[in-house]
């Protein structure tokens, strides 16, 4: 459950706005609604010393976010990057003036709802965080750490609708504080690319792991979520082959990619046709009614 602070001179953008960003900041974690707090802080003039909120303009708030250590540092990652690209958007501020700092709450030191977290599954009244920790003490290995999103997607597409992806234009934005516009270099060579991503709006409680009807389709047969391309998958991985327009600076402009606006990129690579599969191939024919209007 994170607890987060904002300080700024400026006024509070708005008892909507916050609870527009908390939102966000669960549905990222997957984690239920009003599982969030936020407090936004205006400063008194003459109570602050930083040399960014002298000028004009709105001054890019400074936060201080407290989590649970059992969040991963994927997790945490996704979570500071949101509330900087959340905060700069909303409140037309630079991204790169966004402050943020972390703080871990450790086992024995969280009191939740009358219970104190002790990061095991005692204590908690979060059945679903329970539930979270008990399939990572039952995995077959340990958690890949590290992952950190590399770009970000752009475009008009904000609903979880799953056809008519092939006219979509896309914008995938390398994170500047990462990447120069040399990381890009020769890629425009290739007609397209290969993009792999984080379905970060899907709810991990919807998340599937066994085998469904596609599209909850009772016509079409059961299939084990690794024999279908839903999104609810075991780990919420994307993985787009889509035409490339052009580069330009730190941006792919990109046609037909079916992930939605704000989508974390983890990984983009030219598609060669020597990746391409070998030989014939074969699929079900309910694929073909399935995938009929999706491009």
């Amino acid at each position: 459950m994170p607890v987060i602070r904002l300080f700024s001179p400026a006024p509070s953008p708005g008892e909507s706005v916050l609870a527009e960003l908390a939102a966000s900041v669960t549905e990222l974690l997957g984690i239920p609604a009003g599982h969030c707090w936020l407090w936004w802080q205006q400063l008194e003039p003459g109570s602050f010393h930083r040399p960014q909120w002298q000028g004009p303009g709105a001054p890019a708030p400074v936060g201080f976010v407290v989590c649970k250590e059992s969040y991963s540092r994927a997790q945490v990652d996704g979570l500071l990057r949101l509330l900087q690209e959340r905060l700069g958007d909303l409140l037309g501020v630079p991204r790169t003036e966004v402050f943020l700092t972390v703080r871990r709450a450790t086992a024995g030191e969280l009191l939740v709802r009358g219970e104190i977290w002790h990061g095991d599954g005692q204590g908690q009244t979060d059945g679903q965080e329970q539930g979270q920790t008990q399939a990572q003490e039952q995995g077959p290995s340990e958690e890949v750490a590290g992952i950190v999103p590399i770009a970000t997607v752009h475009n008009d597409r904000t609903e979880l609708v799953d056809d008519h992806w092939g006219p979509v234009a896309s914008v995938i934005r390398l994170d500047a504080g990462q990447f120069g516009p040399d990381a890009l270099l020769s890629l425009d060579s290739f007609s397209h690319v290969e993009v792999v991503f984080h379905l970060h709006r899907v709810p991990p409680l919807k998340v599937e792991r066994g085998a469904r009807h596609p599209r909850r389709n009772p016509q079409w047969p059961l299939a084990g979520i690794f024999a279908q391309r839903g999104k609810n998958r075991p780990n919420r991985i994307g993985v787009s082959r889509c035409r490339l327009v052009k580069t330009d600076g730190l941006d792919l402009h990109v046609l037909g990619l079916d992930a939605v606006d704000g989508t974390p990129v983890l990984d983009i690579k030219p598609y060669m046709t020597q990746f391409a599969p070998h030989g014939e191939t074969e699929q079900p024919t309910w694929t073909d009614e399935l995938m009929r209007d999706y491009y």
